[in-house]
Parts: structure tokens; sequence; C-alpha cells
């Protein structure tokens, strides 16, 4: 995890100051606001989506050139973002609560201070913000439509644009510095990883998922190989990803998502080595099951024995 570990320094200081900033929020938004900070600091928790959109600025740092300050400013930027939009995906994905008021105001100021840094860095330049806007309206797009249009199925990388707003820091820092030329190759990479990282959180999620009605890629692959019209249930989904072996497909998907990357000259090597970790872990999901199904197969002492851990 060296494409996190060397950057542990400079995001515990992007952290801070994010904190600093949360802290003179108004009562009792600022103990809220820190509270939400801690929560997706990958520094002390480990979790994908936050350590993209907190790290991709330093990762595409060799490849546009910016300076420290200003690889600094896009990751603090992409922090409150980051926080922004988790905000907007609580809200949409819970029932009505008292607790919106306070959350919904809070990302209101978050997203102050995003577009604070985004000012300094950006004073007059209306090609960042049509980059800007087009990621959102992506944003708003994806959390509406994914359902509806079967996204993994139908159209697998649109996946992606839940978290497409994380490019505006690899977009802008390419703009500081005139190396347009970029953009649409690191566009396509951190798609591509951004659809292999929500392949890897949904597995993760799939029974909360299948729970509350949320739209799961890996539900969404079960029940393509269904009849139409049946109800898919928690039995139904074990019995395909821990019996029948969907898995290895959905796991393979990955592995050719990563060959893409690869494939790919953009100077991000960070980022591909991100996305190695996400298959990594994928791969060993998939053995992890197949081993305990061969051990079962076996008998049960065999699985017994198998799974006693060793002084």
């Amino acid at each position: 995890m060296e494409w996190f570990t060397r950057y542990k320094t400079q995001l515990e200081q992007v952290y801070m100051e994010a904190e600093r900033r949360i802290a003179v929020f108004p009562e009792p938004l600022n103990a809220i606001g820190l509270a939400y900070a801690d929560k997706f600091n990958p520094v002390k928790h480990d979790s994908g989506k936050d350590y993209i959109c907190s790290l991709l600025p330093f990762w595409v740092k060799e490849p546009s050139g910016i300076s420290d300050a200003q690889c600094e400013k896009l990751a603090l930027a992409n922090v409150y973002g980051m926080l922004y939009f988790f905000i907007q995906d609580d809200v949409m994905d819970s029932l009505p609560s008292s607790r919106w008021k306070e959350q919904l105001a809070l990302g209101s100021l978050l997203q102050l201070e995003m577009f604070s840094l985004f000012r300094e860095l950006f004073p007059s330049d209306p090609v960042f913000w049509s980059y800007y806007q087009r990621y959102v309206t992506t944003w708003a797009d994806s959390v509406v439509n994914e359902n509806r249009q079967d996204y993994f199925i139908n159209d697998r990388i649109r996946t992606a644009g839940k978290a497409g707003p994380v490019k505006i820091a690899s977009t802008g820092a390419l703009l500081l510095t005139g190396r347009t030329e970029l953009i649409d190759k690191l566009e396509q990479m951190i798609d591509i990883v951004l659809m292999t990282l929500q392949m890897a959180d949904d597995y993760a999620d799939w029974r909360e998922d299948l729970a509350d009605g949320s739209y799961n890629g890996l539900l969404a692959m079960i029940a393509a190989d269904r009849p139409a019209g049946t109800l898919l249930t928690e039995k139904d989904a074990e019995n395909a990803i821990y019996i029948r072996g969907c898995l290895k497909p959905y796991v393979q998907l990955a592995e050719d998502n990563h060959a893409k990357i690869a494939a790919m000259e953009a100077g991000a090597g960070e980022l591909i080595e991100f996305h190695a970790f996400i298959v990594n872990h994928l791969n060993h999901v998939y053995e992890t099951i197949e081993s305990k199904k061969k051990n079962l197969l076996k008998g049960g002492f065999n699985y017994f024995f198998g799974n006693q851990s060793i002084e």
C-alpha cells in the first residue's frame, strides 16, 4: 500500500486543516462535522472511496506537474467535496428524519469550503467550472437512474458516475498546468477504477442493499440470470455467491478492467497500484469462498480442521 503510506503524513496535514476549518462552523454543526470528517478519514479508517477521494491529487501530481501547494489545496477541496456528497448519499438513502436539517446545513457549509478553495485555484476559468458541472450532472443522473436503467447490466461504466465528482481533482490539476491533452485519458482511467471500486463495495454491501432495495451491481448480475419478474431473495443470492460461484465472472470483470488501465499510458502509476489493490481484494474474497466450499465437500472433519487457527 505504498500508494497510501508514502502520502500518509501529507494526508494527516490535509485532514488537520479540514478539521481546523470545520471547528469554527456554528454549533452544533462544528461537532457533527468533526465527527463526520473523522469517520471518513483514511488515515484512521480503511475505506476505498475515502482513499481515492483524498489521494487522487497526490497520485496525479507527477503527470500533471502541479506544485506541492496546489496539490494540497486540491486534496483539501476534494475532502470537503467527498464529505458533501456522502451527506447527500446518506440523506437519499435514509428515511425522513429530524437529522436531515443538520445534515443538509452541514453539507452546504462543506460545499462552501470546497468552492472557496476552487475559486482560489481557478478564479476566472470557465473551463474548470464546465467540467465540474458535467461531473455533478453525471452524479445526479447516476443516483436517480442506475436502478431503473440497470447500469451494471446495460452500461457498466456508468456505475462510476456516483463517484464521478472526484475527477475534478485530476482534471483541475491538468488545467492548472495546461496539460489538457491528458484529461480524457485520466477520466477514462478513473472511471474504470471507480467502477471496480463500486464492484468491491457492492460485494461488501449486498445483504444491506438487498434488504433496503438499493441498486447493487452484484445483485443485478445474479438477477439477470434468473427468470424475468422473479423476486431475488437473500437465500437466492447466497446460493449464487457461495455455491454456484458467480463471483468468478464478477472478479474476471475486475481483472479485465485492470488490463485496460495498465495499457493506458498516463503516468498515473499509483492509481494503477490502487486498482490492483482492489482487484487483489476481490480475488482473495473469491478464493476464500472457493477454498471453504472445497473443504465442505471433503467432509465435516476436514472443514473443521481447515478452519482452525495455527498457534
